[in-house]
């Protein structure tokens, strides 16, 4: 009687193990980006920007849930690009794992190129940098900022980068009003956007 039960425990626990396994590979765990309007954003678009979102990615044993969205383009004021990611419930929750400069390089589109970067400084809730892009030869600034303080990390990080034209100086006046401007909105649906 008892090696039935030992065996009936076993069986029972490989069958747990077998369905758990199954469970966690059907999760979606690769960020995979499409085109969205720019009102399905997250992120109030500057004029002239396109935006992106991922699908909703499952980590953590199906309790962590990330988004990551993005609006980026030419401007009057030059290049500007914005990065959210965010936790997609309450049980989910980001580090701030890199400094500054390493963060605005992972965020930028030719962050390989990226050089010269200033001491980082504060500016009301943000951290931020000046730097250069090597490739397309500009004056760039980038911040970092954080939402509210969940689980020991933040429900969500932005990323924004304003970089002025090629041959022009950004000056600060203009980067803290890129800073001020950029703001997040509510979005109906987050898990249904349609693309464009």
């Amino acid at each position: 009687m008892r090696s039935v039960s030992s065996l009936a425990f076993y069986v029972s626990c490989s069958l747990v193990a077998f369905l758990l396994a199954v469970t966690a590979s059907a999760t979606t765990m690769t960020y995979q980006w499409s085109d969205i309007d720019c009102g399905q954003s997250r992120i109030v678009a500057q004029p002239g920007s396109a935006c992106e979102a991922t699908n909703v990615v499952t980590m953590e044993g199906n309790i962590g849930e990330f988004r990551k969205w993005s609006t980026d383009g030419e401007t009057s004021e030059g290049y500007v690009h914005v990065f959210l990611w965010e936790a997609q419930n309450s049980f989910s929750y980001l580090m701030v794992d890199e400094i500054t400069a390493d963060f605005l390089k992972w965020v930028h589109v030719n962050g390989q190129f990226v050089t010269r970067f200033s001491p980082v400084a504060r500016y009301h809730d943000v951290d931020y940098t000046t730097f250069r892009d090597d490739k397309e030869q500009r004056a760039c600034a980038g911040f970092r900022r954080t939402g509210s303080a969940r689980r020991g990390g933040y429900d969500w990080i932005m990323g924004g980068i304003l970089c002025a034209p090629a041959g022009k100086n950004l000056n600060q006046d203009q980067f803290f009003r890129f800073v001020d401007s950029v703001r997040l909105q509510q979005v109906s649906q987050p898990n249904s956007l349609s693309t464009r």
